[in-house]
């Protein structure tokens, strides 16, 4: 029988029931748009909350939603929210990575990048975006191109200010929706994710976006992000550029060519079918029962290894942790002291 699986949020006692009032995600859209938008953007409500309202839609496994770990129960707990509350030797724990460090006292990781699958680290992809609406079937021409997330923090190659001008140049609309609007992509012709102009390949980003694009049905021009090609086969069912020009090529060619367009729209709607909600959750409940589980027994019947282990291993984590914070803090001192390149131009 499956244990209790226990995913973990990062509120306070007195705002769970609000969140514990909560049915489904499309239950979260009629009924609290606030939290709708966080679980676009806030990292447990996008991996614990959004994971628990899903297996609870569409499985049979025996979950909840907590505002902490239980020692009763098989515990899911996003890696920045693991990393404040720590942990103890009596709750298992699965870390949540996202884009966030490995937790080195979890017994286990779900990572979304397949890069980071280990023997102790299995990947699974992030849901698409929660409340999508599609494309609309009565755009008959192709008028914008959009970047949908934040803009900031690497996410985006250049700024915004960069590519409305670039995509003025050859007569389309560059979007940045706000974050209460992510889900709509309604009023979007071509989806641009490119994070760099170079071929990095960001071992541990996610494929969310063509994901998202192609659940959208709207053509998709990225970067060389690993995620992408682990999930993708570029040119088929989505494009890719390492250049401004790049891009912009085969932005022109989706603008006038409608059998390109359309193409990439077949193949996206194909692809897509891989990480609807059923299928998503048919992988969460094979790893539960194949992964988790056996390391959750293994954990149970060890206790004389596993306790003095997870010491050690959180011993381990703090010092990672207080590294990261000093690393971090020299970086910061030298960006403030180098004065910052001129920012790019299309001139």
């Amino acid at each position: 029988m499956t244990p209790q699986l226990n995913f973990v949020i990062d509120q306070p006692d007195h705002a769970m029931p609000r969140f514990l009032a909560i049915r489904s995600v499309a239950d979260c859209f009629a009924r609290d748009p606030g939290v709708a938008a966080g679980i676009a953007s806030q990292g447990d409500l996008c991996w614990s909350l959004q994971t628990y309202l899903n297996l609870a839609q569409w499985t049979y496994l025996p979950v909840s939603c907590s505002n902490r770990l239980r020692d009763d129960a098989i515990n899911f707990v996003h890696s920045d929210q693991l990393g404040k509350i720590g942990g103890r030797s009596s709750a298992f724990v699965v870390c949540l990575r996202a884009d966030y460090p490995a937790r080195r006292w979890a017994h286990h990781h779900i990572v979304q990048n397949k890069l980071q699958a280990s023997a102790t680290a299995t990947y699974l992809p992030l849901w698409a975006q929660p409340g999508l609406i599609k494309r609309s079937g009565g755009r008959k021409s192709v008028e914008t191109a959009a970047y949908v997330g934040q803009t900031f923090n690497g996410n985006l190659a250049a700024d915004a200010v960069f590519w409305r001008k670039a995509f003025a140049s050859i007569d389309l609309e560059f979007l940045t929706p706000p974050r209460e609007a992510w889900h709509d992509f309604s009023g979007v012709d071509i989806l641009v994710g490119v994070r760099s102009f170079d071929r990095r390949r960001y071992p541990t980003k996610p494929p969310s976006k063509l994901i998202n694009a192609w659940r959208a049905e709207v053509p998709f021009i990225g970067g060389f992000d690993s995620a992408y090609e682990q999930v993708g086969r570029p040119g088929q069912d989505f494009l890719q550029a390492r250049t401004v020009e790049g891009v912009m090529q085969a932005a022109f060619v989706l603008k006038h060519d409608r059998s390109a367009y359309e193409r990439l729209v077949e193949t996206g709607r194909a692809a897509a079918e891989a990480f609807s909600e059923e299928s998503l959750c048919s992988r969460w409940t094979s790893v539960i029962r194949k992964v988790i589980e056996p390391r959750y027994e293994r954990w149970l019947a060890g206790a004389r290894y596993e306790t003095p282990r997870f010491h050690a291993m959180f011993a381990l984590g703090r010092v990672e942790k207080r590294t990261r914070a000093f690393a971090r803090g020299a970086i910061d001192l030298a960006r403030f002291a180098v004065r910052p390149e001129p920012a790019l131009s299309l001139r």
